[in-house]
Protein backbone atom coordinates (compact mmCIF):
# COMPACT_ATOMS: atom_id res chain seq x y z
CA UNK A 1 0.00 0.00 0.00
CA UNK A 2 1.14 3.45 -1.26
CA UNK A 3 1.26 5.48 2.56
CA UNK A 4 0.52 9.48 1.77
CA UNK A 5 2.48 11.86 3.90
CA UNK A 6 2.89 13.75 6.85
CA UNK A 7 0.09 11.87 8.22
CA UNK A 8 0.99 9.40 10.80
CA UNK A 9 -0.79 7.43 13.68
CA UNK A 10 0.08 6.92 17.39
CA UNK A 11 1.40 3.52 17.57
CA UNK A 12 -1.17 0.61 18.50
CA UNK A 13 -3.97 2.38 16.65
CA UNK A 14 -5.04 -0.24 13.36
CA UNK A 15 -4.68 2.38 11.15
CA UNK A 16 -1.82 3.23 9.11
CA UNK A 17 -2.55 6.06 6.72
CA UNK A 18 -4.83 8.63 5.43
CA UNK A 19 -5.73 6.52 2.68
CA UNK A 20 -7.14 3.95 5.54
CA UNK A 21 -9.13 6.79 7.17
CA UNK A 22 -10.50 7.69 3.51
CA UNK A 23 -11.55 4.06 2.72
CA UNK A 24 -12.94 3.50 6.04
CA UNK A 25 -15.09 6.92 6.08
CA UNK A 26 -16.18 6.10 1.94
CA UNK A 27 -14.25 9.85 0.55
CA UNK A 28 -11.27 10.63 -1.38
CA UNK A 29 -7.73 11.12 0.21
CA UNK A 30 -8.04 14.29 -0.76
CA UNK A 31 -11.12 15.43 1.55
CA UNK A 32 -9.61 13.53 4.26
CA UNK A 33 -6.57 16.40 3.58
CA UNK A 34 -9.01 18.92 3.46
CA UNK A 35 -11.11 18.37 6.53
CA UNK A 36 -7.67 18.32 8.80
CA UNK A 37 -6.50 21.05 6.86
CA UNK A 38 -10.13 22.74 8.15
CA UNK A 39 -10.78 23.56 4.41
CA UNK A 40 -14.11 25.34 4.15
CA UNK A 41 -15.50 23.41 0.77
CA UNK A 42 -16.31 20.31 3.03
CA UNK A 43 -20.03 19.62 3.83
CA UNK A 44 -20.59 19.51 7.75
CA UNK A 45 -21.63 16.33 7.21
CA UNK A 46 -18.79 14.59 5.52
CA UNK A 47 -16.59 17.18 7.87
CA UNK A 48 -18.33 15.09 11.09
CA UNK A 49 -17.79 11.31 9.11
CA UNK A 50 -14.16 11.79 8.79
CA UNK A 51 -13.99 13.22 12.03
CA UNK A 52 -15.85 9.96 13.58
CA UNK A 53 -13.12 7.78 11.61
CA UNK A 54 -10.19 9.65 12.84
CA UNK A 55 -11.06 10.05 17.11
CA UNK A 56 -12.44 6.02 16.47
CA UNK A 57 -8.85 5.28 15.30
CA UNK A 58 -6.83 7.89 17.56
CA UNK A 59 -5.48 9.33 14.27
CA UNK A 60 -3.20 12.05 15.23
CA UNK A 61 -1.13 14.16 12.69
CA UNK A 62 2.22 14.41 12.62
CA UNK A 63 3.50 18.13 13.37
CA UNK A 64 7.06 17.33 12.86
CA UNK A 65 5.96 15.84 9.38
CA UNK A 66 3.79 18.74 8.51
CA UNK A 67 6.40 21.71 9.60
CA UNK A 68 8.61 19.51 7.55
CA UNK A 69 6.58 19.90 4.95
CA UNK A 70 6.00 23.82 5.48
CA UNK A 71 10.10 24.10 5.10
CA UNK A 72 9.61 22.32 2.39
CA UNK A 73 12.43 19.55 1.23
CA UNK A 74 9.91 17.15 -0.85
CA UNK A 75 6.72 19.31 -1.13
CA UNK A 76 4.92 20.03 -4.73
CA UNK A 77 2.41 22.78 -4.69
CA UNK A 78 -1.05 21.91 -6.54
CA UNK A 79 -2.52 24.54 -7.37
CA UNK A 80 -6.64 23.59 -8.12
CA UNK A 81 -8.47 26.53 -10.10
CA UNK A 82 -11.96 26.64 -9.40
CA UNK A 83 -12.94 25.26 -5.65
CA UNK A 84 -16.60 23.18 -7.48
CA UNK A 85 -14.53 21.79 -10.12
CA UNK A 86 -15.16 17.90 -10.07
CA UNK A 87 -12.70 17.35 -12.93
CA UNK A 88 -10.16 18.77 -10.73
CA UNK A 89 -11.17 17.51 -7.45
CA UNK A 90 -10.58 13.69 -9.43
CA UNK A 91 -7.65 14.59 -10.99
CA UNK A 92 -6.23 16.27 -7.22
CA UNK A 93 -6.25 12.57 -6.71
CA UNK A 94 -4.62 11.08 -9.31
CA UNK A 95 -1.89 13.72 -8.60
CA UNK A 96 -2.07 12.86 -5.29
CA UNK A 97 -0.73 9.23 -6.20
CA UNK A 98 1.97 9.55 -8.77
CA UNK A 99 2.96 12.13 -6.34
CA UNK A 100 3.63 9.86 -3.55
CA UNK A 101 4.24 7.42 -5.63
CA UNK A 102 7.61 9.67 -6.14
CA UNK A 103 8.54 9.84 -2.52
CA UNK A 104 7.04 13.13 -2.47
CA UNK A 105 4.00 15.38 -0.40
CA UNK A 106 1.01 17.59 -2.09
CA UNK A 107 0.27 21.00 -0.84
CA UNK A 108 -3.11 21.40 -2.41
CA UNK A 109 -4.75 25.08 -2.75
CA UNK A 110 -7.77 26.24 -3.52
CA UNK A 111 -8.38 29.43 -5.57
CA UNK A 112 -11.66 30.80 -7.80
CA UNK A 113 -12.06 29.97 -11.43
CA UNK A 114 -11.50 34.07 -12.18
CA UNK A 115 -8.31 34.38 -10.02
CA UNK A 116 -4.82 34.77 -11.05
CA UNK A 117 -3.15 31.11 -10.31
CA UNK A 118 0.15 32.28 -10.87
CA UNK A 119 0.53 35.46 -9.06
CA UNK A 120 -1.37 33.26 -6.16
CA UNK A 121 1.34 30.26 -6.63
CA UNK A 122 4.27 33.04 -6.20
CA UNK A 123 2.92 33.95 -3.20
CA UNK A 124 2.32 30.52 -1.42
CA UNK A 125 6.08 29.72 -3.21
CA UNK A 126 7.51 31.54 -0.73
CA UNK A 127 5.43 30.60 2.19
CA UNK A 128 5.54 26.83 1.63
CA UNK A 129 8.90 26.45 -0.48
CA UNK A 130 8.16 23.47 -2.48
CA UNK A 131 10.57 22.05 -5.01
CA UNK A 132 7.74 22.52 -7.91
CA UNK A 133 4.08 23.21 -8.62
CA UNK A 134 1.50 21.44 -10.19
CA UNK A 135 -1.62 23.93 -12.01
CA UNK A 136 -4.93 22.11 -12.10
CA UNK A 137 -6.87 24.73 -15.02
CA UNK A 138 -4.91 27.85 -15.75
CA UNK A 139 -4.51 30.35 -18.27
CA UNK A 140 -1.63 30.85 -20.69
CA UNK A 141 -1.39 34.40 -20.27
CA UNK A 142 -0.59 34.33 -16.72
CA UNK A 143 1.83 31.50 -17.06
CA UNK A 144 3.21 33.55 -19.91
CA UNK A 145 3.43 36.70 -17.80
CA UNK A 146 5.27 35.32 -14.53
CA UNK A 147 6.84 32.26 -15.77
CA UNK A 148 10.16 34.44 -15.42
CA UNK A 149 9.40 34.01 -11.51
CA UNK A 150 8.25 30.29 -11.52
CA UNK A 151 11.32 28.64 -13.49
CA UNK A 152 13.30 27.05 -13.39
CA UNK A 153 13.95 27.48 -9.72
CA UNK A 154 10.86 26.04 -8.86
CA UNK A 155 9.79 24.01 -12.28
CA UNK A 156 6.00 24.19 -12.72
CA UNK A 157 3.66 21.82 -14.69
CA UNK A 158 -0.11 22.65 -15.85
CA UNK A 159 -2.77 19.94 -16.18
CA UNK A 160 -5.44 20.41 -18.68
CA UNK A 161 -4.32 24.28 -20.58
CA UNK A 162 -1.47 24.62 -23.12
CA UNK A 163 1.61 26.81 -22.04
CA UNK A 164 3.22 27.11 -25.58
CA UNK A 165 3.13 30.94 -24.88
CA UNK A 166 5.24 30.73 -21.61
CA UNK A 167 8.50 29.80 -23.79
CA UNK A 168 10.53 29.54 -20.24
CA UNK A 169 12.59 26.38 -19.21
CA UNK A 170 10.91 24.09 -16.58
CA UNK A 171 7.29 25.02 -17.56
CA UNK A 172 5.48 23.10 -19.17
CA UNK A 173 1.82 21.34 -19.93
CA UNK A 174 0.21 18.01 -20.63
CA UNK A 175 -3.60 18.86 -21.95
CA UNK A 176 -6.40 18.16 -24.63
CA UNK A 177 -6.61 19.90 -27.72
CA UNK A 178 -9.59 22.50 -26.68
CA UNK A 179 -10.63 23.28 -30.13
CA UNK A 180 -10.58 19.65 -31.57
CA UNK A 181 -12.72 17.99 -28.44
CA UNK A 182 -15.63 20.58 -28.64
CA UNK A 183 -15.57 20.44 -32.16
CA UNK A 184 -15.97 16.72 -32.27
CA UNK A 185 -18.63 17.40 -29.36
CA UNK A 186 -20.71 19.42 -31.91
CA UNK A 187 -19.79 17.30 -34.84
CA UNK A 188 -21.18 14.45 -32.62
CA UNK A 189 -25.22 16.42 -32.40
CA UNK A 190 -24.57 17.13 -36.21
CA UNK A 191 -24.46 14.11 -37.13
CA UNK A 192 -27.66 12.59 -35.11
CA UNK A 193 -29.39 15.63 -37.14
CA UNK A 194 -29.29 18.29 -34.89
CA UNK A 195 -29.20 22.03 -36.35
CA UNK A 196 -30.37 24.30 -33.71
CA UNK A 197 -27.44 23.57 -31.13
CA UNK A 198 -27.20 25.64 -27.97
CA UNK A 199 -24.25 26.04 -26.06
CA UNK A 200 -23.16 26.45 -22.08
CA UNK A 201 -19.70 27.59 -21.89
CA UNK A 202 -17.55 29.72 -20.09
CA UNK A 203 -16.75 33.72 -21.33
CA UNK A 204 -14.40 33.17 -24.21
CA UNK A 205 -13.05 36.97 -22.96
CA UNK A 206 -11.56 35.83 -19.87
CA UNK A 207 -10.53 32.16 -20.54
CA UNK A 208 -8.52 31.04 -23.04
CA UNK A 209 -9.87 27.18 -22.53
CA UNK A 210 -13.28 28.44 -23.20
CA UNK A 211 -12.07 30.22 -25.80
CA UNK A 212 -10.33 27.80 -27.92
CA UNK A 213 -13.68 25.29 -27.29
CA UNK A 214 -15.88 28.33 -28.49
CA UNK A 215 -13.41 28.44 -32.03
CA UNK A 216 -13.97 24.47 -32.18
CA UNK A 217 -17.95 24.84 -31.66
CA UNK A 218 -17.49 27.59 -34.72
CA UNK A 219 -15.79 25.71 -37.18
CA UNK A 220 -17.96 22.24 -36.41
CA UNK A 221 -21.16 24.60 -37.08
CA UNK A 222 -18.84 26.45 -40.14
CA UNK A 223 -18.56 22.62 -42.05
CA UNK A 224 -21.93 22.09 -41.75
CA UNK A 225 -22.97 25.47 -43.22
CA UNK A 226 -23.84 26.99 -40.44
CA UNK A 227 -23.31 29.72 -37.68
CA UNK A 228 -22.77 30.52 -34.20
CA UNK A 229 -26.59 32.10 -33.11
CA UNK A 230 -25.13 34.87 -30.29
CA UNK A 231 -28.60 34.01 -28.29
CA UNK A 232 -27.07 30.23 -29.11
CA UNK A 233 -24.31 30.80 -26.72
CA UNK A 234 -24.55 31.73 -23.01
CA UNK A 235 -21.14 32.47 -21.29
CA UNK A 236 -21.00 31.86 -17.18
CA UNK A 237 -19.29 29.99 -14.74
CA UNK A 238 -18.20 26.22 -14.48
CA UNK A 239 -20.36 25.24 -11.47
CA UNK A 240 -23.80 23.34 -11.32
CA UNK A 241 -25.88 26.22 -10.14
CA UNK A 242 -24.39 28.25 -13.08
CA UNK A 243 -25.31 25.90 -15.62
CA UNK A 244 -28.85 25.66 -14.22
CA UNK A 245 -29.38 28.99 -14.54
CA UNK A 246 -28.02 29.23 -18.02
CA UNK A 247 -30.11 26.30 -19.13
CA UNK A 248 -33.27 28.46 -17.79
CA UNK A 249 -32.18 31.35 -19.89
CA UNK A 250 -31.07 29.43 -22.67
CA UNK A 251 -34.78 28.08 -22.81
CA UNK A 252 -35.96 31.36 -22.74
CA UNK A 253 -34.53 32.47 -25.31
CA UNK A 254 -33.48 30.10 -27.32
CA UNK A 255 -36.94 27.98 -26.90
CA UNK A 256 -35.97 26.62 -30.93
CA UNK A 257 -32.91 24.60 -29.67
CA UNK A 258 -33.28 20.73 -29.83
CA UNK A 259 -29.48 19.79 -28.24
CA UNK A 260 -27.33 21.55 -26.16
CA UNK A 261 -23.70 21.29 -25.67
CA UNK A 262 -22.52 22.05 -21.82
CA UNK A 263 -18.28 22.71 -22.28
CA UNK A 264 -18.20 21.18 -18.87
CA UNK A 265 -20.17 18.34 -17.21
CA UNK A 266 -20.65 19.99 -13.85
CA UNK A 267 -22.73 22.44 -16.47
CA UNK A 268 -24.41 20.07 -18.10
CA UNK A 269 -25.59 18.49 -14.73
CA UNK A 270 -26.96 21.71 -13.71
CA UNK A 271 -28.59 22.17 -17.45
CA UNK A 272 -30.12 18.23 -16.84
CA UNK A 273 -32.26 19.41 -13.64
CA UNK A 274 -33.41 22.80 -15.13
CA UNK A 275 -34.89 21.37 -18.43
CA UNK A 276 -36.18 18.54 -15.95
CA UNK A 277 -38.17 21.09 -14.47
CA UNK A 278 -39.62 23.05 -17.27
CA UNK A 279 -40.63 19.53 -18.95
CA UNK A 280 -38.03 19.05 -21.94
CA UNK A 281 -36.79 15.70 -21.37
CA UNK A 282 -33.38 14.36 -21.98
CA UNK A 283 -33.20 13.11 -24.62
CA UNK A 284 -36.93 12.61 -25.79
CA UNK A 285 -37.44 16.22 -26.09
CA UNK A 286 -33.79 17.73 -26.02
CA UNK A 287 -30.56 16.07 -26.65
CA UNK A 288 -27.84 17.14 -24.12
CA UNK A 289 -23.62 16.28 -24.33
CA UNK A 290 -21.11 17.39 -21.58
CA UNK A 291 -17.19 17.43 -21.68
CA UNK A 292 -14.54 16.24 -19.43
CA UNK A 293 -16.30 12.73 -18.54
CA UNK A 294 -16.12 13.43 -14.80
CA UNK A 295 -17.71 9.83 -13.00
CA UNK A 296 -20.40 11.56 -11.89
CA UNK A 297 -21.86 11.92 -15.49
CA UNK A 298 -22.04 8.00 -15.54
CA UNK A 299 -24.78 7.90 -12.80
CA UNK A 300 -27.21 11.07 -14.20
CA UNK A 301 -30.32 9.66 -15.34
CA UNK A 302 -30.09 10.06 -18.52
CA UNK A 303 -26.56 8.68 -18.37
CA UNK A 304 -24.77 11.66 -19.84
CA UNK A 305 -22.57 11.77 -23.05
CA UNK A 306 -19.48 13.28 -22.97
CA UNK A 307 -16.57 14.32 -24.02
CA UNK A 308 -13.81 12.29 -21.97
CA UNK A 309 -10.73 13.57 -20.64
CA UNK A 310 -7.86 10.91 -19.98
CA UNK A 311 -7.72 12.23 -16.34
CA UNK A 312 -5.42 10.19 -14.47
CA UNK A 313 -3.09 9.78 -17.88
CA UNK A 314 -2.49 13.26 -18.17
CA UNK A 315 -2.67 13.41 -14.29
CA UNK A 316 0.74 10.21 -14.55
CA UNK A 317 2.15 12.36 -17.48
CA UNK A 318 1.94 15.81 -15.64
CA UNK A 319 4.21 14.43 -12.95
CA UNK A 320 6.36 12.53 -14.56
CA UNK A 321 7.71 15.79 -16.40
CA UNK A 322 7.94 17.86 -12.86
CA UNK A 323 10.18 14.89 -11.71
CA UNK A 324 12.56 14.69 -14.79
CA UNK A 325 12.42 18.87 -14.11
CA UNK A 326 13.12 18.42 -10.54
CA UNK A 327 15.98 15.75 -11.75
CA UNK A 328 17.77 18.45 -14.02
CA UNK A 329 16.45 18.45 -16.94
CA UNK A 330 14.52 21.80 -17.76
CA UNK A 331 13.27 21.06 -21.18
CA UNK A 332 9.69 22.47 -21.46
CA UNK A 333 6.68 20.44 -23.11
CA UNK A 334 3.90 20.72 -24.31
CA UNK A 335 1.85 17.95 -24.84
CA UNK A 336 -1.45 16.99 -25.85
CA UNK A 337 -3.64 14.13 -25.25
CA UNK A 338 -6.34 12.76 -27.19
CA UNK A 339 -9.84 12.76 -26.16
CA UNK A 340 -13.04 10.48 -26.45
CA UNK A 341 -16.49 10.79 -26.72
CA UNK A 342 -18.35 7.89 -24.46
CA UNK A 343 -21.39 7.25 -25.34
CA UNK A 344 -24.55 7.70 -22.40
CA UNK A 345 -28.14 8.22 -22.94
CA UNK A 346 -28.99 11.64 -23.41
CA UNK A 347 -28.65 12.15 -27.08
CA UNK A 348 -31.12 11.22 -29.37
CA UNK A 349 -31.43 11.60 -33.18
CA UNK A 350 -33.68 13.62 -34.85
CA UNK A 351 -36.45 11.30 -36.55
Amino acid sequence: MRRVRPHTVEAGSDVTTIRDIASEAGVSVSTVSRVLAGHPDVSPATAATVHSVIERHQFVVNRNARNLKRGATSAVLVMVKGRHNMLFASMLEHVQAAVTAAGRTVVPAYLDEDGNEVAEAERLVAEVKPQGVIFLGGDAGHVASHARRIGPDCPAVVLTNSVTEAGRPAVSSVTTDDRASSRAAVAYLLARGHRRLGIIGGNPEQSVMSRHRQEGVVAALAEAGLSLEPSHYVATRFSLASGYDAAVHLLATAPEVTAVYAMSDIMALGALRALHERGRHVPDDISLIGHDGIDMAAYAVPRLTTVCQPQEAMAARGVDILMRHLGGDPTPVDEFVPTVIIDGESVRPLA
